[in-house]
């Protein structure tokens, strides 16, 4: 019950900032669809490529798998290496929806931390991989098949409403994208909340952020969490004795790289290139790790389940459930997709 309760302290909180965040990704992704961000990229190299890149993929709402299908969009188109690295690093990292889910839990220093991170290092290793590779064009478009970001409906978008298509691509594509990861992520970090003891990782660490952090990366190396299911694993981490910058390494390193894409972006840009692309987020999550210790703020979480779910406001309680309506929709859907497929193949 305890671990309940804390679920609906993170979901509520986060809920209101959530949907809005939903619903502001849905103008950017209606309103700035792949082929404008293809046409503004395709035949962009150098260092104006690499920034082109950065600059359009901090605000899109896509995760580090489905930002696959659109970097081979832009490869296709033209860009190059650095370009498409720079967007690979930039565009999980972070966007619209995150950033407000972010101040929601994290206050405003780490949502305006985690863009200039992701500016950072996406234009950090946008550059070196121009500096470690040649530009050979991939043969083929890789496929992904975990985010429908791949699945093209121009003829019936094109007869939909503007508003009906940014709320179906908001609340229906979106949301659906990442709603596992996100209540992966929100049980995890309610199940450490109550399970872990209060200063548990300082006390067993000594408050030693050179173990920490790089710890940070071991961890989310190897996950699949979006920027969004990160927050709340992030902030409970934080409030059992990990430092603001401990929990920002995993903040950054968790979304924008995991081990199932790394065959995948090794077939964009070359295997050269993707260690540049990987060293490149590990040392630049490390170094913004520092920094953000470093900062003279007050960077530890607004409100944690189990402690202030008494003091949320009815409009939050109405926003959760309305968000957790919406992910028990997108559930249970899946599941149904995946036993109607299981049958077909049987």
């Amino acid at each position: 019950m305890e671990i309940l309760v804390a679920v609906w302290g993170v979901l509520a909180q986060m809920a209101p900032w959530l949907l809005g965040g939903f619903l502001m990704a849905g103008c950017v992704a209606v309103l700035m669809p792949e082929k404008l961000v293809s046409s503004v990229m395709g035949g962009a190299r150098g260092w104006s490529g690499v920034l082109n890149a950065v600059l359009l993929g901090i605000p899109l709402p896509v995760c580090s798998c489905g930002v696959l299908p659109l970097a081979a969009g832009l490869r296709k188109a033209g860009a190059g290496k650095g370009a498409v690295a720079g967007f690979l690093i930039s565009t999980p990292q972070t966007g619209i929806d995150s950033v407000m889910a972010t101040y929601s839990l994290l206050g405003p220093v780490f949502a305006l931390a985690r863009p200039l991170a992701a500016f950072a290092t996406g234009l950090v290793g946008g550059l070196a991989v121009n500096l470690t590779s040649g530009d050979a064009r991939p043969l083929t478009k890789p496929t992904c098949h975990c985010c429908r970001h791949c699945d093209t409906a121009e003829g019936a978008a094109s007869r939909r409403s503007v508003i009906f298509r940014i709320f179906h691509t908001a609340f229906v594509e979106l949301l659906g994208d990442i709603v596992r990861p996100l209540a992966v992520g929100l049980i995890v970090a309610s199940a450490v909340t109550v399970l872990v003891p209060e200063d548990f990782f300082a006390t067993a660490f000594g408050g030693n952020d050179w173990i920490l952090m790089p710890l940070m990366v071991l961890v989310g190396f190897p996950m699949y969490v979006c920027s969004t299911a990160s927050i709340p694993i992030a902030a409970s981490l934080m409030m059992k004795g990990v430092s603001p910058g401990a929990a920002f390494v995993f903040l950054m390193v968790g979304p924008a790289i995991n081990a199932t894409s790394i065959a995948m972006v090794s077939t964009l840009i070359g295997r050269r290139a993707t260690v540049a692309y990987v060293t490149v987020i590990a040392i630049g999550a490390l170094v913004c790790g520092i920094v953000v210790n470093a900062l003279p703020f007050d960077v530890m979480p607004h409100v944690m389940p189990c402690r202030g779910i008494e003091h949320l406001s009815p409009g939050k309680h109405v926003a959760g459930i309305v968000l957790t309506i919406l992910m028990a929709f997108h559930l249970v859907r899946k599941k149904i997709q995946k036993t109607k497929k299981g049958n077909r193949e049987k």
